[in-house]
């Protein structure tokens, strides 16, 4: 089952992104011809048109990949810090963290998107009354897109972030803090050297799991932004999917997907070796 649903689709994109598949094709691809690396050479090619907007989709993927692990991971922690603490209504907090995860994808993106619209939007309006802008910011249009995508998205994930570091929290020896407080540590002492060293296991999964699901993210990019959004917006699962299902060039689309691929790969697995596989080889974790 998890060949029929991972690895053969993975294989078939592969072989495809060494043919030519296009309109012409898509009733008889066995037919296709097989241009073997020729779809990769259009890309890496940064002279073709093809090639000048794959790099600039990547880059701004990548952006847009940094900057949602950052906020996800900050608003995540300081989110799990906050209900660590007991207060009443904690229960009803930690519930209440949880909606903009498990809210359904497209209608939450759909709310944001009726408040990024220039002239009614409520963002717009808040920046209005008190006084940080003028007149009314084009969040969907123009550079300002791949802030709203990375809000929406930080938005969307940080409360899975937020209890996954609420439960490495409550995992912490509370020992360790009565120690620390013995020896004269105080409130950042106590954060850095214990609650961050104790929650570096949970940590490391978090930046890696939110580092490949933002770089294959498709949904709130296209829903909000629309499958031809500003240069600034177009990630490169919007760029893959106009080429591969508007254009019909599913030959090209599947080349940039197996990059997509490689270096998702590339990344989680010097992540792994740097920051996992040597705690686990010096027995850390």
């Amino acid at each position: 089952m998890m060949g029929l649903i991972h690895f053969l689709p993975i294989i078939w994109g592969f072989y495809i992104s060494f043919v030519e598949l296009d309109a012409a094709y898509v009733s008889n691809w066995w037919n296709a011809p097989i241009v073997g690396l020729e779809n990769y050479a259009k890309i890496f090619n940064p002279n073709s048109i093809v090639g000048a907007e794959f790099w600039t989709s990547l880059r701004q993927t990548l952006i847009f990949t940094v900057a949602s692990v950052v906020g996800i991971y900050t608003l995540g922690l300081a989110t799990a810090l906050l209900l660590n603490r007991d207060f009443r209504g904690k229960l009803a907090a930690r519930t209440l963290v949880l909606v903009p995860w498990i809210a359904p994808a497209v209608v939450t993106v759909l709310t944001w998107q009726m408040m990024f619209r220039t002239d009614t939007g409520m963002i717009n309006h808040i920046l209005r009354s008190v006084g940080l802008i003028d007149g009314s910011f084009f969040w969907l249009i123009g550079p300002r897109s791949i802030f709203a995508i990375t809000a929406v998205w930080t938005w969307q994930n940080f409360p899975w972030a937020a209890i996954m570091l609420y439960a490495g929290l409550q995992s912490i020896p509370e020992h360790l803090y009565e120690a620390a407080e013995t020896d004269g540590a105080g409130r950042w002492g106590k954060f850095r050297y214990i609650t961050m060293p104790q929650l570096k296991p949970v940590s490391v999964v978090i930046v890696l799991l939110m580092v490949v699901w933002t770089l294959i993210n498709f949904t709130v990019p296209y829903v909000l932004l629309g499958a031809s959004p500003s240069d600034s917006g177009k990630v490169l699962m919007l760029f893959i999917y106009n080429y591969a299902f508007s254009n019909w060039s599913f030959g090209l689309g599947a080349a940039m997907s197996t990059i997509l691929f490689i270096v998702a790969m590339i990344l989680a697995y010097i992540y792994y070796k740097r920051v996992i596989g040597g705690e686990f080889e010096g027995g850390a974790i």
